[in-house]
């Protein structure tokens, strides 16, 4: 579906925030409290789910497009169904005093904290309450809690799986080193083992270092069908600059953004994951009718967390079963499910760049 002479305006609103947001960064303890939303009751609303979300320090301006985003989920229910947001901050310390002040409150669900940095303290004050947390860390499903960020596991599924289809199964992937080059290496592998890929080579490199076509013949024994770009911005820039030319079919994730893709040469003809447009578009539009910016994938977890808590706390089901019930759910990020271990099932879109504008080409479900 090509949104007819309007692909780079509209893609714009489903790419304005980058993922790693959500992993670990440091910062002062901030204060906790709890922002009640509009009629909730002893703090807490009927249904008895919270949001730990940071309304101070660093990351204060996400938490707060998280909160908007939220209150747009629940627009024109009672009043109470609105889960109240309790303050992180920036810290541990912060996520952990907030999820106290939420149970204390009542809270039965907690979904938060931002950060996967902050989870494991969130889980340690949180006993028996499930933990939903925003970080896209799959590690954390390990620890204890539900991962409802989008992942780099996420972005491969969806990629490999329509390259796949697509007759192209000699693949590699390219990335600077960190952790996201880890966590896509990680879940490239393990696809991978399940068969009908080959994983010729994985390049941990910096996107400005030259040779990268001989690079991938060598360690691979051969050119690559395609290659799997997850870095956005200038990383993404460097590796196609020196990706271009070479014939390969490149691969991106939810980290590209269309800042990157629709007016870089170099992209044109490329694939990337995304949330279903149909889904987000409509969203993007009310937000930013009723807060004047652009809301981005982070943000838009807010909404769906406080969609998940309301439905589930409609059914009296704020539980872990709840949670990992068979028909999943669906948000603006598209539909999505609880695994029981924690982990996330999540379909995404499959968008090209054809001439400067985004082309929706397949939805891919979550594995």
């Amino acid at each position: 579906m090509q949104r007819d002479g309007d692909g780079v305006r509209q893609g714009r609103r489903w790419f304005c925030t980058g993922l790693l947001a959500q992993v670990a960064l440091l910062g002062p303890l901030a204060a906790c409290g709890a922002l009640p939303g509009p009629g909730a009751r002893n703090g807490v609303g009927a249904g008895k789910a919270a949001l730990l979300l940071p309304l101070t320090g660093a990351n204060a301006a996400i938490g707060k497009n998280m909160a908007n985003a939220a209150s747009l989920a629940v627009l024109g229910r009672d009043a109470a169904a609105q889960p109240p947001v309790f303050d992180t901050g920036d810290t541990a310390e912060g996520a952990a005093a907030a999820a106290v002040a939420a149970l204390a409150r009542g809270a039965r669900l907690l979904m938060g904290p931002l950060r996967a940095d902050q989870t494991p303290a969130v889980l340690a004050v949180a006993g028996q309450v499930p933990v939903v947390t925003f970080s896209n860390d799959e590690t954390m499903a390990d620890a204890g809690a539900f991962v409802m960020g989008v992942t780099p596991a996420q972005s491969v599924s969806a990629m490999f799986s329509y390259a796949r289809a697509q007759g192209l199964s000699r693949i590699a992937v390219v990335a600077k080193p960190g952790a996201l080059a880890d966590a896509t290496e990680a879940a490239a592998s393990r696809l991978a083992a399940l068969g009908g890929i080959d994983l010729v080579a994985v390049l941990r490199r910096d996107p400005d270092q030259a040779g990268l076509p001989v690079a991938l013949k060598a360690a691979g024994g051969g050119a690559p069908q395609a290659v799997f770009l997850p870095d956005g911005g200038a990383a993404l820039a460097g590796f196609a600059a020196g990706l271009a030319g070479s014939g390969v079919q490149l691969l991106g994730s939810v980290q590209w953004g269309v800042e990157d893709v629709a007016t870089n040469p170099d992209l044109s003809g490329s694939w990337f994951a995304a949330p279903p447009p149909d889904l987000f578009l409509p969203f993007s539009d009310r937000f930013q009718a009723g807060f004047g910016d652009l809301p981005g994938i982070v943000a838009a977890l807010g909404h769906d967390a406080a969609l998940l808590a309301a439905g589930l706390g409609d059914a009296g089901a704020l539980t872990r079963k709840g949670l990992t019930r068979a028909a999943g759910f669906t948000g603006v990020l598209g539909p999505f499910r609880f695994q029981p271990d924690g982990r996330c099932q999540r379909s995404l879109s499959v968008l090209a760049v054809e001439a400067g504008q985004i082309v929706a080409l397949a939805e891919v479900a979550g594995t």
